[in-house]
């Protein structure tokens, strides 16, 4: 092989794919070097370009930003930096997207029109895509054929994934390639392939193989994408048979893992509430499952703080069925376990090992503190990872599941309303973090909660200790107002000082009668209101208006500003610099606002809230909004 030409013919008459890199690098370093002795300036340019179609990244998710080293749906393979002479330091990427030029991209354009490999077709298309330095790249049945090959590939790597001993992982391959031709097909309005894609979507999940290793995640990630985009597939497929078939997967992922299995009975629920369908026979399952977990977790982990939650969830769904048997039973085996360990509230199954350490570090910690040193770990302590850490989690997830991480998400309500659409990409990436940010959060909660919890018991934890300190805090503080001509003084810790009082008065009785129904729903609403007047008075501390004024029949009238306008007001810019934590600013608008997230403040100001849905993880979250709130500090500007 010494000339471009026998490399055209090598990858005509070859079988290559995404994992023939490397083969294909090799065989053009070979003719370089031939090109280079030869001094073929012309030809060793274009074999440059050959081998850097292999290595540019292609994604919808590129932006440009020459700053980064991205154009439109282009990016490196590598970056790094580069000391100058005079010392300053640049960034470097290779390939460097960047420096491409029109000429560069017609020659991508003409490599596609005569390739014969499907792989390296698709990717000498997506370049010319992605350009759109050319009149062709802008035309419909360009777009049209690219996204063909797309799913021609795509379906490629799928047979290839279902292999005996698959261990390439083509189904990321499979996915990634099917994200590219899904977006080139809405973006370009192809209806023929949107619906074509969307048979593939759903034949794909009734075909597989649920008994591969490994392979179950497809399941999960295409059930999704249907009850995720109900109205745009609900005329074309059988929502029933993907109901069918997942059950069938649960009853799968039961043999090795009762808590996923309850993922995918969560997707059948959505469907059937879609369908407005009856729920009874999924949601018994579900509770059946989660009696299995309380088995599990109370006589193989010998852990009540697993079992009781279990125990509750399920207690839960058998009151919403009104199966008074269950109820009696399951009433009956909470009690005996929240003797163990009570209030428990937490999502994920830990490993013994796991717990047993984090158990043991609570008690540490707890032992040697001091009741003040109790409250300020509430302060400070990072019970979740950090913002740009779950954005990067949330980023390397959509590119392992990259179909479901794609697709418009809506949020529903649990009356089956549409409350919040993710539609554009840069929506979407909002969506997977509040979704990756929610899955952090049950793994932090988990232990705010037994810190909570063992505190208290330990007597270091309780109402005076915690008005003690927030009278040494800015809650303690007066704000002066005027109402109507006269001066007014308000703190904010004297409408505080109820609910706080409440929240231990009873966990005082919860402890010390088995009897009592902790009163969740007063606390929590009042907690809730609370956080969010603190908030205000924080705004009014640092000089922002709380209130807004609006255009009525030509007259001014003045409206306060809803939590979310607050939130916004109290980002920190340079142009805006407010100093409140972005870590808090985001931990409260999840719990209170954000309707990916717990939505708190505007379920409870709507009604919306059931019995049920008042849980102690919620007071307890409020409880550290309260805490890190108390933790500024002002002083007036000279």
């Amino acid at each position: 092989m010494n000339t471009l030409q026998d490399y055209y013919d090598y990858i005509n008459e070859g079988t290559f794919d995404c994992k023939s890199k490397s083969e294909l690098g090799k065989a053009l370093k070979k003719i370089g070097d031939i090109l280079l002795e030869k001094k073929d300036q012309k030809n060793l340019m274009l074999c440059n370009l050959e081998n850097q179609v292999l290595y540019i990244n292609k994604s919808f998710e590129y932006k440009l930003d020459r700053e980064k080293g991205t154009i439109n749906g282009l990016s490196w393979m590598f970056s790094g930096t580069q000391t100058l002479e005079d010392g300053s330091i640049i960034p470097i990427y290779a390939p460097d997207v960047s420096k491409l030029s029109k000429s560069d991209f017609e020659y991508y354009e003409q490599r596609y029109k005569d390739c014969k490999n499907l792989y390296m077709k698709t990717e000498y298309g997506m370049m010319t895509y992605f350009g759109q330095q050319t009149v062709y790249s802008k035309r419909n049945d360009f777009k049209q054929q690219l996204c063909i090959d797309l799913i021609m590939l795509s379906k490629s790597y799928l047979e290839k994934a279902k292999q005996v001993d698959e261990k390439n992982y083509y189904s990321i391959d499979f996915f990634q390639t099917l994200k590219l031709a899904w977006n080139i097909a809405l973006n370009s309005k192809l209806t023929t392939e949107t619906n074509s894609l969307i048979t593939f979507i759903f034949t794909t999940h009734q075909n597989w193989d649920i008994t591969k290793d490994g392979t179950l995640r497809i399941i999960y990630d295409l059930s999704s994408v249907m009850s995720e985009n109900y109205r745009l597939f609900k005329d074309k497929i059988d929502l029933i048979k993907v109901i069918s078939k997942n059950k069938e997967v649960a009853k799968e992922i039961e043999k090795n893992s009762l808590f996923n299995a309850i993922g995918i009975i969560d997707n059948v629920l959505r469907i059937e509430q879609q369908l407005c369908i009856s729920q009874e026979s999924s949601l018994r399952y579900k509770a059946e499952i989660y009696e299995k977990l309380m088995i599990d977790g109370e006589e193989n982990r010998q852990n009540a703080l697993v079992a009781v939650k279990f125990a509750e969830d399920a207690l839960r769904i058998y009151k919403s069925l009104n199966d008074q048997a269950k109820i009696i039973e399951l009433e009956t085996k909470y009690n005996q376990l929240r003797g163990k360990i009570q209030l428990t509230e937490h999502f994920l199954e830990f490993p013994k090992e796991h717990i047993e350490q984090i158990t043991k570090q609570i008690n540490s910690t707890i032992a040697e503190a001091t009741e003040n040193e109790i409250i300020y770990h509430f302060i400070i302590t990072p019970w979740y990872l950090n913002i740009n850490d779950i954005q990067n989690i949330a980023v390397k997830n959509s590119k392992n599941a990259v179909l479901y991480s794609m697709i418009p998400k809506s949020i529903m309500d649990k009356f089956g309303n549409t409350i919040e659409i993710f539609s554009t990409e840069e929506e979407i990436e909002e969506y997977n973090f509040w979704n990756t940010y929610d899955f952090n959060r049950q793994i932090g909660l988990r232990t705010m909660h037994q810190f909570f919890i063992e505190s208290y018991k330990a007597k270091k934890l309780n109402y005076k200790s915690v008005i003690d300190y927030l009278e040494t805090t800015w809650f303690n503080d007066p704000i002066v107002r005027m109402y109507h001509s006269t001066i007014v003084e308000i703190k904010p810790l004297d409408t505080l000082r109820p609910s706080l009082k409440k929240l231990f008065a009873e966990l005082d009785l919860f402890f010390t009668n088995n009897v009592h129904q902790y009163d969740f729903v007063t606390i929590t609403d009042s907690l809730t209101l609370k956080v969010e007047q603190i908030l205000r008075n924080f705004c009014e501390k640092i000089g922002i208006p709380t209130f807004k004024l609006k255009d009525k029949q030509g007259n001014k009238i003045v409206m306060e500003k809803l939590l979310d306008d607050i939130l916004v007001c109290l980002k920190h810019t340079n142009e805006n610099p407010t100093n409140f934590d972005e870590e808090d600013r985001i931990f409260i608008k999840y719990v209170l606002s954000e309707k990916t997230g717990i939505n708190l403040r505007n379920r409870i100001a709507h009604g919306l809230m059931d019995i049920n849905e008042y849980t102690f993880d919620n007071i307890v979250l409020l409880f550290c909004i309260v805490m890190k709130l108390s933790k500024y500090k002002f002083s007036p500007i000279s």
